[in-house]
């Protein structure tokens, strides 16, 4: 046996066992075709919207998610 397999086996015996973590949610997954009702701040202004439309006007902080 040479030295350069020796080597690569001993290589392939440290591999790193990688953890698997659990994601838990407070509420359930929003898909982006999933019609949600978001509601403005300032107005008070109610709309139901596809979450994929949502998510730009979420993000800008003047719309806020409503639980149906």
């Amino acid at each position: 046996m040479d030295e350069r397999s020796a080597q690569s086996r001993a290589a392939g015996n440290t591999q790193q066992q990688h953890v698997t973590e659990t994601i838990v949610r407070e509420r359930p997954k929003i898909n982006r075709n999933d019609r949600v009702t978001i509601k403005q701040v300032m107005s008070g202004e109610s709309k139901t919207v596809k979450y994929k439309q949502a998510i730009p006007l979420l993000e800008k902080g003047d719309w806020v998610l409503v639980d149906d």
